[in-house]
């Protein structure tokens, strides 16, 4: 007889819809899209693979719940200055990120989403969601402030943090932290810019 702690639990509470959700994270991080099925979740969370199915049709369809789970929504930062507002924004996106193996999530999901249709549909269409970025805001904010060279390319501009972080994460197998934020802002965008951080 399997113990209480082995015992498969239904769905039911909020407690057990998260555990299940972080083991989908986890195990599309382990074993990659392609690998990845209900049947591996249900050893990993303890749920039938019944209740899986009950509330998600497949597995893209989990997988994009269980990174819209661990999503928070993030506040653009009002510090006086562009790269402090870079600064504090990427640091926020730093704290709030899937927990786990970032790049082993983050490569499934790139390989889901040339391979599976519907998981690239799915986390357009429910990740893509959300208004007027962040970083659109801070872009804005640093506009009027007129802290932004003549013709400055603003969407290249807004991607470029991010940009590089993922670059770093998926081809040199670095960690996201702070301290690549703070390489990012002071090393590269405060030169180009000709700027200094006064909040820093």
């Amino acid at each position: 007889m399997s113990s209480p702690s082995r015992r498969r639990v239904p769905l039911d509470t909020p407690e057990r819809l998260a555990e299940v959700l972080t083991a989908a994270l986890d195990v599309v991080a382990e074993v990659g899209y392609e690998r990845f099925n209900m049947d591996l979740v249900a050893q990993r969370a303890h749920v039938s693979k019944g209740s899986l199915y009950q509330r998600w049709p497949s597995k893209a369809h989990l997988i994009v719940a269980a990174v819209d789970a661990n999503r928070v929504e993030v506040q653009a930062p009002d510090t006086g200055s562009y790269l402090g507002d870079v600064r504090e924004l990427a640091k926020q996106w730093l704290r709030t990120e899937a927990p786990g193996d970032r790049r082993g999530l983050l490569l499934a999901l790139l390989e889901g989403s040339r391979r599976d249709p519907e998981l690239a549909r799915l986390m357009g269409e429910q990740l893509g969601q959300g208004g007027i970025s962040p970083m659109s805001v801070v872009l804005d904010a640093a506009k009027a402030r007129d802290e932004l060279p003549p013709g400055v390319d603003l969407e290249l501009l807004g991607e470029l943090p991010m940009s590089l972080a993922i670059t770093t994460l998926l081809f040199r197998d670095q960690p996201l932290n702070d301290a690549l934020v703070d390489r990012i802002v002071d090393g590269l965008l405060a030169p180009l810019l000709g700027q200094r951080d006064h909040n820093r």
